[in-house]
């Protein structure tokens, strides 16, 4: 704006300097002041012209860093956005990590327990089998007992005294 002030007071000043020069001149003088006065104006015009242009220009660029700065919030939203997912994602993996690993430890206190479980098992299995043949071996003393008591039943008491004199009242 100041370089179309500038150039419009400069083709003032030469128009009003041609003007004053013009009076006393010749035609010759007037002529050539004319044609610089033309010039002048032509040259008015094209800078005008540029000017018009730049200010366009200008304004397309004022819409275009718009454009960009929108472009860049939202992208700066998005990348907000994805930073928090990869953020929620890494929190995520190091829970399932860290169950991951307490699920290992107790499977293995688990597999501990079942080999601790499983010998106290085979323990208790011998013991029963241990129990099982003192049993059958006390039924089968119960079934001596048994038998010597029917068969002392089935005797008579007098001979029970005599075989009693004759062992030694060791029954």
């Amino acid at each position: 704006m100041s370089e179309k002030r500038a150039t419009i007071k400069f083709l003032v000043l030469l128009v009003c300097l041609l003007v004053l020069t013009g009076c006393d001149r010749s035609d010759k003088e007037r002529d050539q002041a004319v044609a610089e006065a033309e010039q002048a104006k032509a040259e008015l015009e094209r800078v005008e012209t540029a000017l018009e242009e730049l200010q366009n220009e200008r304004d397309e660029l004022k819409e275009n860093l718009a454009i960009i700065s929108e472009n860049w919030e939202k992208a700066n939203s998005e990348l907000t956005e994805v930073t928090q997912a990869h953020d929620d994602l890494l929190n995520q993996v190091d829970e399932l990590t860290n169950e991951r690993n307490s699920a290992i430890g107790q499977s293995k206190d688990t597999k501990e327990q079942i080999e601790r479980l499983s010998k106290q098992l085979q323990e208790k299995t011998k013991e029963s089998q241990e129990y099982q043949e003192w049993v059958k071996e006390l039924q089968t003393t119960i079934e001596d007992l048994e038998l010597q008591v029917k068969e002392l039943s089935e005797q008579p008491v007098e001979q029970l005294e005599e075989e009693e004199v004759a062992d030694g009242n060791n029954v």
